[in-house]
């Protein structure tokens, strides 16, 4: 999937940020976040919205966008004191589990659906702080699904190894503090960004019952190390095997070509960063609305991926195809977008050929 070169500079950097970050955790946590936080998030919209959106169809956009916007609605009420912290969190969690019920319509997706919500709810009955850290590290792994799903299957094998080692092993390894020993570094405290310290942050990454246990540090770091890989697969990676295997998917949102968007993330990051140095708590309140969709989207794709619901590409256009392609061609007649009202009978007419065809399949 990638030259010998590339896939080179790519393990030898994430060896680099692996001991970095075992030895500075904090400073490695909040100068990354500050930097591409955002860069991640709108990078990982845009790559699901190609990869997925139209091949779910509009009942299903429409019912799991409600339910984002429920989340993103409990997030801001307790980021701005509209709730108490444990109503909106449990409240958040509750529609995410509601996520994962979403798409329990196929025989497959049905199964893992319930095997998803079901402990979810309890958890968030019984101790919704807690389970949201467990769901906050294994939202590091989640591209390992995307991953999986983007992949050639003829490569699938090689590439997967390769990613369990970046996603399990690395952060593994430095969960078991011998990185931190080898390099004999105390940057511990080092906190360029002037955020608290590192007491302030631990929360978001180890269980209250760990934060106080000698190996709180290192487990905060191996997090960390999980996160780096989560952003580099979701600005890099799956936008790379996303151009390689399917560069004409279209999503629901019309999003600027590869420069104009790269562009656009620079300077959204650009913004974002003032924001932390300004206030790093307050700013990542903000942006922890955003990223709360983020995130959640994920379960019911990966639901939905691992469930076996979606077609290979190469199949397309199937049935949802054809739908959002006559949508845009009947607003293109309408006038809506002048530039293809000539060529629209034509566009029908395949439209309608492409459904019949789809329709029998």
């Amino acid at each position: 999937m990638f030259s010998p070169a590339i896939l080179l500079s790519l393990v030898l950097g994430a060896l680099a940020f692996t001991a970095l970050t075992a030895a500075a955790p904090l400073a490695v946590y909040t100068v990354t976040l500050a930097l591409f936080g955002l860069a991640h998030v709108t990078s990982e919209f845009a790559y699901v919205d190609r990869r997925f959106g139209r091949r779910l169809g509009r009942p299903l956009v429409w019912r799991l966008g409600l339910l984002l916007a429920g989340v993103a609605a409990a997030r801001a009420a307790g980021v701005f004191g509209l709730l108490p912290v444990t109503v909106a969190l449990t409240v958040e969690l509750a529609l995410v589990a509601a996520l994962a019920l979403a798409v329990a319509g196929g025989e497959g997706p049905r199964g893992l659906a319930l095997g998803v919500a079901l402990p979810l709810g309890l958890a968030t009955a019984l101790a919704p702080f807690e389970t949201a850290v467990t769901l906050a590290i294994t939202h590091n792994f989640t591209p390992l699904g995307f991953l999986w799903e983007a992949a050639p299957r003829h490569r699938r094998g090689p590439a997967m190894a390769l990613a369990l080692a970046g996603f399990i092993g690395l952060p593994l390894l430095v969960a078991s503090g011998l990185p931190r020993l080898w390099l004999g570094l105390d940057l511990a405290g080092a906190d360029p960004m002037a955020t608290g310290g590192l007491i302030r942050h631990l929360h978001v990454y180890v269980p209250a019952a760990l934060r106080d246990g000698p190996w709180a540090l290192d487990l905060f770091a191996a997090c960390v190390v999980a996160q780096g890989a989560h952003y580099l697969a979701v600005i890099v990676i799956l936008p790379a095997l996303q151009r390689r295997r399917a560069p004409g998917m279209r999503g629901l949102i019309p999003w600027p070509g590869r420069g104009l968007f790269a562009l656009a993330v620079v300077a959204g990051s650009a913004v974002a960063l003032i924001g932390f140095l300004d206030d790093f708590s307050g700013a990542r309140g903000l942006y922890g609305i955003l990223a709360s969709v983020h995130a959640w989207v994920e379960i019911p794709l990966l639901v939905l991926i691992l469930g076996g619901a979606f077609q290979p590409t190469a199949s397309l256009p199937a049935r949802n195809e054809a739908a959002f392609a006559a949508a845009e061609t009947a607003s293109a007649r309408r006038g809506v977008n002048p530039a293809t009202t000539a060529i629209s009978p034509a566009s029908t007419a395949t439209t309608i050929a492409s459904r019949a065809m789809t329709d029998g399949q």
